[in-house]
């Protein structure tokens, strides 16, 4: 699992003053790109032509946020079939105290990006997920 920050700024914040439903969304997402960057992951994506493609996401809210407040944001994949091929992604947001805030959760696959179906990841990949603690150790 790994854990990652953000302010809370105003283009988050919905009129009622606390953090929107698509901010949270967005906010995970933009946050695991720039992890994936960071990480070097994109390039092996690019590298093997094969990426994560999500199929379905679901929110739970918990807990309001506002404008300024520090968020965590706690993510994780979990393989969900033998050789990582389809897999369950996990992030948890907590707000400035500590507390979760927002669930969300989202099933998907690898997908070539050639062939344009589901696939297996390459062992490379496989690797890196589990090396940068992207993948839950029990997967």
């Amino acid at each position: 699992m790994i854990m990652l920050s953000r302010i809370v700024t105003e283009e988050f914040i919905d009129y009622n003053q606390h953090v929107s439903e698509t901010a949270y969304y967005n906010i995970s997402i933009s946050s695991l790109q720039e992890l994936h960057e960071k990480l070097g992951l994109n390039s092996l994506f690019w590298e093997y032509n094969v990426a994560p493609i999500v199929f379905n996401s679901r929110m739970e809210f918990v807990r309001e946020m506002f404008k300024d407040e520090k968020m965590q944001i706690k993510v994780e994949f979990t393989s969900k079939s033998k050789g990582f091929r389809k897999w369950s992604r996990t992030f948890e947001i907590l707000n400035g105290s500590g507390k979760t805030a927002a669930h969300i959760v989202s099933e998907g696959a690898f997908f070539d990006l050639k062939k344009r179906k589901v696939c297996y990841p390459p062992a490379e990949i496989i690797c890196a997920f589990k090396d940068v603690g992207l993948l839950a150790s029990n997967s």
